[in-house]
């Protein structure tokens, strides 16, 4: 498996011509009916063209604009034929980022795009609403007018939907079935197509917390942060997807960990903490159990308590070599226990969390993980809570790595210190009067339960 590229690229050549194709193709919808041969050849080209590059092994074709500049997949065309900048200027009029194209995709899924962006009678919200109202799945049209909210949202109905997935899952053990993976697959792959738009989104949702349901909860967030990074890092979508499966059950080995020691609250001893070593073998056994998992994730789950100079456990496995998977588990899995409530400890600030992690890496956590995770997270962290010049207090909703001084903010003190019921969602310096940070609050101080505000996406 490799972590870095998509597993099969796209030529230049290819490149080139499906966006000199679909350019074409756009540019017919309006003028000829259904049948005729000047839409139905260039369609089936198309067609044939990103069939044949799906097939290979590549799970989608991303193609888009960056800084105004047409791209597909990693080739950039700053200097562009008439035809692809003719495509270029329709997506920027139309404030569309990128639109990608994924494995299953139909002729007619690809002539319905066509039409539905040559009609010029048609918003972008409209576009993207039609294609998910005719159950056009394998198309996703991103665009700067919409993406925030929606992809929020979604990521909000995904995390529920994985949080009942694991609650199922334990409860299956615990009752000697075998876990079904079917609906937890389904939302690692929704959160896998937020996750390659904006990871940052899907990061914000580790600030979820419910003490209530610690165990559920945090498996959930090992996942998410996990395909977070992952997305980040660039990695495809198979190993993102992997990185998710295997951040949900890092811990479903600890169903078989008697609850008095889990729930324990003081220190464990020596007997009771080799019964909790046992959970990530106990865990690959049980996921090889289970129908649709690759060796990718019992592998992953095996090795996220090894620790980056193999001095972890299980101890026979030290030897073992492990690829990056695991130590992505072992990031998402340390800054989610650093950042959450216990009964043994009170939570961490997410950048005292990171600040932490940096001092255990080269030990216990992989150091360029442990930095490439505090440049996704940014200077403020999501649900870290600051004071504005303004005197207001506001809580970091979602982080910016193209301006990190300006992150997204909900203001919930107002300046004179009243709580405000209902903050709004808004990047800082957009309003005059809150234009700048000038202090980070603990959250303790101000009796501020974060995971509050999130658990309200």
């Amino acid at each position: 498996m490799n972590n870095n590229v998509p597993s099969t690229r796209i030529n230049l050549v290819n490149s080139q011509r499906l966006a000199t194709i679909f350019s074409g193709l756009i540019r017919n919808a309006t003028l000829y009916p259904p049948g005729n041969p000047a839409l139905t050849r260039p369609l089936n080209d198309l067609h044939n063209l990103i069939v044949e590059h799906l097939q290979a092994g590549s799970k989608s074709i991303r193609m888009g604009l960056a800084d105004e500049i047409l791209f597909v997949e990693e080739h950039l065309f700053v200097t562009a034929p008439p035809s692809i900048e003719e495509l270029a200027n329709l997506l920027a009029s139309r404030k569309i980022d990128a639109i990608i194209i994924m494995q299953g995709v139909e002729a007619s899924n690809l002539l319905q795009l066509a039409k539905l962006l040559s009609d010029k009678t048609l918003s972008t919200p409209g576009i993207i609403k039609q294609l998910e109202d005719t159950g056009n799945s394998n198309i996703l049209v991103i665009s700067s007018e919409d993406t925030g909210e929606r992809l929020l949202q979604e990521a909000g109905n995904a995390y529920q939907q994985a949080l009942e997935s694991i609650r199922t899952a334990f409860s299956d053990i615990e009752q000697h079935r075998i876990p079904s993976s079917e609906r937890l697959l389904a939302a690692t792959r929704q959160f896998t197509d937020i996750a390659v738009q904006d990871p940052v989104i899907v990061g914000c949702l580790a600030m979820i917390k419910d003490y209530d349901n610690y165990t559920f909860n945090h498996s959930v967030n090992v996942g998410v942060i996990s395909m977070s990074l992952a997305a980040y890092l660039k990695y495809d979508r198979q190993s993102i997807e992997e990185a998710g499966i295997a951040g949900f059950l890092h811990d479903i080995g600890k169903t078989m960990v008697s609850k008095t020691i889990i729930n324990k609250p003081g220190k464990l001893t020596v007997i009771e903490f080799n019964e909790i070593k046992k959970h990530p073998e106990d865990g690959v056994k049980i996921i090889e159990k289970m129908s649709g998992l690759s060796p990718g994730v019992s592998g992953a789950v095996l090795g996220h308590h090894l620790r980056y100079n193999r001095k972890g456990y299980p101890e026979w496995a030290q030897e073992t070599e492990f690829n990056r998977l695991s130590e992505i588990i072992a990031v998402a899995d340390c800054f989610d226990a650093c950042t959450t409530l216990r009964v043994y400890q009170q939570p961490m600030p997410p950048a005292v969390a990171i600040n932490l992690m940096k001092g255990l890496a080269g030990e216990y956590l992989n150091p360029d993980l442990v930095n490439s995770f505090a440049t996704l997270m940014g200077k403020y962290p999501p649900g870290t809570l600051v004071r504005l010049n303004s005197n207001e207090i506001a809580l970091v909703w979602k982080g910016n790595m193209s301006d990190p001084e300006h992150p997204q903010i909900r203001v919930i003190f107002d300046a004179s210190g009243n709580r405000i019921d209902t903050p709004a969602t808004e990047k800082l310096g957009d309003k005059k009067e809150r234009g700048m940070i000038v202090a980070v609050i603990d959250p303790l101080s101000r009796g501020i339960e974060v995971g509050e505000y999130f658990r309200q996406l």
